[in-house]
């Protein structure tokens, strides 16, 4: 996501980054999805939470797009099983920073939203990934009603999102022509 304005300093919240699908092999090893898409993401030495446990990677590897992950004191197909389906987070503060302007979605996830001209929109409550561009989904607390909807979506394209202020939990945005 793009804007004008550098993002404040991160929190140590934890940010879901993928999900273990399956053990691979009979040693420990098992298949992550990474919700990047960045499958190289993982480094030997990292450490990531699995559901409740904190657990360190001794060794990556890559199975077509899925990450391979080797966990210290994980070395059998059984116990390995056990962490079937669960996300993989690691603290905010060990994502990659972003170039000024661009955002992870945890950070305007549940942010108020208004424009430029000062119009409270509602709150962020979704972001759909279309593949061309995310689109924000607004909700609003005011009444459905036909001058105003209860969600309003609005595309992400360049120049919509103008600030996010971190401090206040608002972001402002520029909504393209004839959106509003």
């Amino acid at each position: 996501m793009t804007a004008t304005k550098p993002t404040q300093e991160y929190t140590n919240e934890l940010v879901t980054i993928g999900r273990i699908r399956r053990p691979t092999g009979i040693s420990g090893a098992v298949l992550a999805e990474v919700y990047s898409g960045n499958a190289d993401r993982f480094h030997a030495g990292d450490v990531v939470t699995v559901g409740e446990r904190i657990l360190t990677i001794v060794d990556t590897g890559r199975s077509g797009n899925s990450a391979k992950l080797t966990f210290k004191s994980i070395d059998s197909i059984d116990e390995a099983n056990q962490l079937r389906n669960h996300e993989i987070s690691v603290f905010a503060d060990q994502l990659p920073i972003n170039p000024p302007g661009i955002y992870y979605h945890y950070e305007i996830i549940d942010t108020n939203v208004e424009t430029v001209e000062g119009q409270i929109l509602g709150k962020l409550t979704e972001i759909l990934e279309t593949g061309s561009n995310d689109v924000l989904i607004i909700t609003s607390d005011a009444p459905k009603d036909k001058k105003r909807p209860n969600e309003i979506l609005i595309p992400v394209i360049e120049g919509v999102i103008i600030e996010l202020d971190r401090i206040n939990s608002r972001l402002i945005i520029n909504p393209p022509d004839g959106i509003m």
